[in-house]
């Protein structure tokens, strides 16, 4: 899909893109092309597209993949959405996937193998997070961000950036930039440049959801310390939180920030055996 394409398919449908919803709909196909060699679809995966827009991307997939399903907020992309989508024999759920529920997916077994979303800026984090948390058997995410955004997902301890989304997507799998991705490749254009990231699962050999809500409370009171941060969640004593800091040969007085992602998980291991 190029952008004249993408101005035909918005003319011929009287539409326009919401600013809202950071809507930039992508129209190059050769971006198109490596985020799919990335994806590495075939007739054995099952594929998640988190707003699929206009289909850019979709229209491609959901030929290769042997189960397609896609989540999008704006409704009024139904008719195309139908046609390349749905008219291929994919599925399309018509939500905000924030909002979204199991029992809103096709099946209570669906698990996809293969995640794409093209993230605006403001709801990355959170998308991210419930991701991970939803598919916790996901082998391979593949995210458009703006590259500013890196900062905060590539972050290393004692960082500014470093914080929940930086520490969860090291322990789900192997994170990588892929490559960047002008503002020419969009309509309408964003002003800042875009970067492609894979996050694969690989063969790791620990991955629990409940470590995501456990790295948000540890990192809540970022002026505290670890001991103060995760006590104030109401789910740890600060006695149980000192004595698994010292089991781990750590100080009471660390911060959050200064644990490696691989602590932070065994911290997590710890507390939830002592609960247990």
């Amino acid at each position: 899909m190029n952008k004249q394409e993408v101005l035909s398919i918005l003319e011929e449908s009287s539409l326009q893109a919401k600013k809202s919803l950071g809507q930039n709909f992508l129209c190059n196909d050769d971006v198109i092309g490596d985020i799919l060699d990335l994806a590495k679809l075939d007739k054995t995966t099952t594929c998640l597209e988190i707003g699929p827009g206009l289909g850019a991307l979709s229209e491609k997939a959901v030929l290769s993949a042997g189960k397609y399903v896609a989540i999008e907020i704006d409704t009024r992309f139904r008719p195309r959405l139908t046609k390349v989508i749905e008219g291929n024999g994919g599925n399309v759920i018509y939500k905000d996937y924030l909002q979204l529920k199991k029992e809103d997916l096709p099946d209570e077994n669906f698990t996809p193998d293969v995640i794409l979303s093209n993230l605006p800026y403001y709801v990355m984090t959170p998308i991210m997070l419930k991701a991970m948390k939803d598919f916790p058997s996901c082998r391979k995410m593949v995210f458009m961000v703006e590259e500013e955004a890196l900062d905060r997902i590539m972050a290393k301890p004692k960082s500014k950036q470093y914080g929940p989304l930086s520490v969860v997507t090291d322990l789900f799998g192997t994170k990588r930039k892929c490559f960047t991705v002008d503002s020419g490749s969009f309509y309408p254009a964003p002003n800042t440049l875009s970067a492609v990231i894979e996050i694969d699962a690989g063969d790791r050999e620990k991955w629990v959801p409940g470590i995501i809500e456990f790295t948000e409370n540890a990192f809540a009171l970022r002026r505290k310390t670890l001991v103060n941060s995760l006590s104030s969640s109401g789910k740890y004593s600060k006695d149980a939180v000192v004595s698994a800091l010292k089991a781990l040969g750590k100080k009471e007085t660390v911060r959050t920030e200064e644990l490696l992602p691989t602590e932070i998980m065994h911290l997590y291991e710890i507390l939830r055996s002592e609960k247990g």
